[in-house]
């Protein structure tokens, strides 16, 4: 892939990526409050909940920076355009996870921002509904990330598989 293509591959897929996972994290932590299941969790539970959610995050992020650093290396392109430019920079695959997933925790604060601010305003929401969206969000995300991965790898085996029958 030439180093052009690799940058507007990366760029229209950190667009499509970014807006893919907060539509998936949304609806997740969305669905969770409005489902009514985790209503009669304590605070205690719900925080307890939140780590947990956290953990299943950090899993699905793990999955996909793995398979970011093998696209990558196969092609230059990323689907997080901060992690080819580090790449890019610095040619190793630390850097490229590192701005990765510098990103997606830099993505928390408007989640954050978002929960708490609504449980601020409205005594609609409550504080412990702003953590259950939160950990449905993270567990949103975690099944995205998990999903993108696969989605990855999918994609680089059968380039290989044409690059090693003569079809690429």
């Amino acid at each position: 892939m030439s180093p052009l293509a690799a940058w507007t591959a990366s760029l229209a897929a950190t667009a499509a990526s970014t807006y893919a996972l907060d539509a998936c994290a949304a609806a997740a932590g969305a669905g969770l409050v409005a489902s009514g299941l985790l209503a009669d969790l304590g605070h205690r539970s719900v925080v307890a909940l939140l780590v947990v959610s956290y953990a299943v995050w950090v899993f699905g992020l793990r999955a996909n920076l793995r398979a970011n650093g093998s696209l990558l290396a196969a092609t230059g392109a990323s689907t997080n355009v901060l992690s080819k430019l580090a790449y890019d920079v610095t040619g190793r695959r630390w850097a490229a996870s590192l701005a990765y997933a510098g990103t997606e925790v830099a993505k928390e604060v408007p989640y954050y921002t978002a929960a708490f601010g609504a449980a601020v305003v409205t005594d609609a929401i409550t504080t412990d509904e702003a953590l259950v969206f939160l950990a449905g969000a993270n567990v949103g995300a975690a099944l995205y990330e998990g999903g993108l991965a696969r989605l990855t790898r999918t994609v680089l085996a059968r380039r290989r598989g044409h690059a090693s029958s003569g079809m690429d």
